[in-house]
């Protein structure tokens, strides 16, 4: 008697055959894939394998389900013959709010260059947006998302040189990354504090175990040690959170960075902050620290919401409209020169200080 085979192989088995029709051509982008019956049928399996099979297919990112009619073919190939100059600019709608200036600065810089922009905003899942990134006519630039870069690649894996990622640096190195250069920003902001007389600056991190992160944390001990502080100085005065293993509420990291401050306050006369630091600020306001008189605050990156509930706070401007030339360059050399460009890490640098005055002026740039 033969070995009976298990559903999950025979699943499996079913996956694969359908992934090799899928990316063998047998089915065009945006093709109807026959339905579960006829799949059961021409297979010689169960109806519930194949659902199983094409399921995982719709997670991988070879189909996707328009519920009450079927599945349609989401995969593309690597090959760029028929890219043209079309964007798909995918950002969330809070990051999209707090930066709508340089997003729209950035669509009409491609839009100069005779690019057709889609801006797509979606408020959590990047992967509802498969159609649109899979298209074999588009390239895509992603921003504000926390990617799962494991399930990017099963989902993605084929069309990774169509992708710029900005602001955060991707999980593979077929993705183009444009992030800030953290050791230019650190060093800008601490130049400019020593200039102000303060250079006991304590650095804090949400994700320290992030490339991004810990770049950051070591052009900050680097400088730390110029100044002439101790080792003990340095390790009281960097206050980490590992959001990226524990993520915490707001309230969970205004409270802990209330206790920081109220011990550490009489040994520090500026910290710098991340982006986007609502809890930490509250934190500040709170222990009655008169900003900057008592303590000098300063963030990485610039957020116009920010800005305007906290103009005594200096902002690091990281060049967010350097990121969007970068990502121009990069999709141009690409298209002409089609899937031959490696992915890689840019740096670019940060832009200036700037310093918001009362509500009733515009902000005004402080230069190192």
């Amino acid at each position: 008697m033969g070995r009976k085979i298990s559903g999950n192989i025979k699943q499996l088995r079913i996956k694969e055959r359908l992934i090799e029709r899928i990316t063998g051509g047998e089915f065009a982008f945006g093709a109807r894939f026959p339905g579960i019956n006829e799949l059961s049928s021409c297979c010689h399996v169960s109806y519930v394998t194949v659902c199983k099979a094409v399921k995982q297919l719709e997670i991988e990112g070879y189909l996707r389900c328009q519920p009450g009619v079927g599945y349609f073919v989401c995969y593309t190939s690597s090959d760029m013959s028929a890219a043209r100059k079309e964007v798909n600019l995918i950002s969330s709608n809070g990051y999209y709010r707090s930066h709508r200036d340089v997003f729209n600065r950035g669509i009409a810089l491609f839009e100069q260059n005779n690019w057709q922009v889609n801006f797509l905003l979606h408020s959590s899942d990047l992967y509802e947006l498969k159609p649109a990134i899979n298209s074999p006519e588009t390239f895509s630039i992603i921003t504000a998302f926390n990617v799962n870069w494991e399930r990017f690649a099963a989902t993605f894996g084929h069309i990774t040189r169509r992708v710029v990622v900005l602001g955060r640096l991707s999980g593979n190195p077929e993705i183009a990354s444009v992030v800030a250069d953290e050791c230019a920003s650190i060093k800008l902001c601490m130049e400019h504090l020593a200039q102000m007389g303060r250079k006991k600056v304590a650095l804090t991190a949400l994700m320290p175990g992030s490339e991004l992160e810990a770049i950051r944390i070591a052009a900050w001990r680097s400088i730390i040690l110029d100044h002439g502080l101790s080792f003990d100085w340095m390790r009281r005065h960097l206050f980490a959170l590992n959001e990226d293993v524990a993520p915490l509420t707001g309230r969970e990291k205004k409270n802990l960075f209330l206790k920081y401050i109220q011990e550490n306050i009489h040994d520090m006369d500026a910290v710098i902050l991340p982006s986007c630091s609502r809890s930490l600020m509250e934190a500040i306001v709170e222990s009655g620290i008169d900003i900057p008189r008592d303590l000098t605050v300063i963030t990485i990156g610039c957020d116009a919401e920010f800005q305007k509930r906290y103009p005594q706070v200096l902002c690091m401007d990281n060049n967010l409209d350097g990121h969007f030339r970068y990502a121009l360059n990069i999709l141009e050399d690409r298209l002409s020169a089609g899937n031959t460009m490696d992915g890689s890490w840019f740096f670019c640098q940060p832009s200036k200080i700037i310093a918001a005055k009362d509500d009733s002026t515009l902000n005004k740039e402080i230069l190192p």
